[in-house]
């Protein structure tokens, strides 16, 4: 009985930990909703924010491994080594069609990452002269092991801010 206690008590703890996911550019947070993307405003590919970016410096949101990296470099994902947070950020819209134009890879699949360390520079002022959308895309992408995600405020926020916390347990019901 008191084995059953402690275990009960550590799935507890495991649920209520917090796992952070820092801004990984300095800019404006915006929800999903008003990302100029109907896949990402509508949250089909998981939930976060987006973040028009003041820069074209992207870094690392965590310590983790880099766990894919499209040709194009305008997708990467990341694996938090803390607990297993993937989360997926998507450079601009439209940005598929440059087929990695203007965005230069620091990193490759595999490479394993510190918090801060910059994955990405991205040249935002041609991205703009080609006629794409700047906007940043940050989300959580294993939404089964982390269902209750909050967004730590919208606004101006520095790169490495506190962006997200993503919470283990059951999604919060809300009625």
């Amino acid at each position: 009985m008191a084995d059953d206690m402690e275990k009960i008590g550590r799935e507890e703890n495991e649920d209520s930990r917090a796992y952070p996911v820092a801004c990984p550019v300095t800019g404006e947070v915006i929800p999903l909703s008003q990302i100029p993307d109907s896949t990402f405003a509508s949250g089909i590919m998981g939930p976060g924010v987006g973040i028009r970016p003041e820069d074209g410096r992207i870094a690392a949101p965590f310590d983790g491994e880099v766990s894919a990296l499209f040709d194009t470099k305008h997708v990467m994902g990341l694996t938090g080594d803390d607990g297993g947070v993937e989360v997926l950020i998507h450079v601009g819209i439209g940005t598929v069609e440059l087929r990695g134009a203007y965005i230069t890879a620091l990193v490759a699949p595999g490479d394993h990452v510190k918090a801060g360390q910059i994955l990405l520079e991205v040249d935002l002022e041609k991205i703009r002269e080609a006629g794409c959308d700047t906007t940043v895309a940050v989300l959580v992408s294993n939404l089964y092991l982390f269902p209750r995600i909050r967004v730590v405020g919208y606004g101006k926020k520095e790169q490495m801010e506190l962006l997200l916390e993503c919470r283990k347990g059951e999604a919060e019901t809300k009625g």
